[in-house]
Order: C-alpha cells, then structure tokens, then sequence
C-alpha cells in the first residue's frame, strides 16, 4: 500500500473516532443540518415551485421529515451523503 493511501485511511479513521463537537472545531465554517428545513418544516411548496410551470407532485408523508432541498455551497454541509447535488 502506497504512503498516500495510508495517510488517507490514517485521516479517516482519525475524523470517524471524533465526536460531532470535536469534528466541528476542525471545521472554519460549516452547517448543521438542523438548520435546512425538511419538506414538512418548508411549507407546501417554496418559492422555486411557484415560479416553476412544471406540476408539483404530492410529497410522500414518510418521507417529509426525512427530505430537505438546499441551494447553495453544498461542502458547507455537515452531512453524511448528498444525492443528486448536479444540474438538471
């Protein structure tokens, strides 16, 4: 195994043993994920969805406290996956 890669996997278990407080000090400027509004907490529809034409689909109950839309710098996320972050 090259040094890089050990370097890379010392990194990483070293971030995955440190709590969320600790693993926020390393960060300069982050945010939470309870501070993006689920579908529920968002409202029937946003804005975006009001000046699309497009027909807005009914929004799945199980899933509105589990989804939430952000448009911005999606590194400043502190999350653990992002899905369909590109351009459609």
């Amino acid at each position: 195994m090259s040094r890089k890669k050990k370097e890379w996997r010392a990194e990483k278990e070293r971030l995955l043993s440190l709590g969320k407080e600790d693993r926020r000090k390393e960060c300069s400027n982050y945010l939470a994920l309870e501070k993006i509004p689920t579908w529920r907490h968002r409202g029937s529809s946003s804005a975006e969805e009001e000046e699309d034409d497009r027909p807005v689909s009914p929004r799945p109950a199980h899933l509105c406290d589990k989804v939430s839309l952000y448009k911005g710098d999606i590194t400043l996320l502190e999350v653990d996956a992002i899905v369909n972050a590109g351009k459609s």
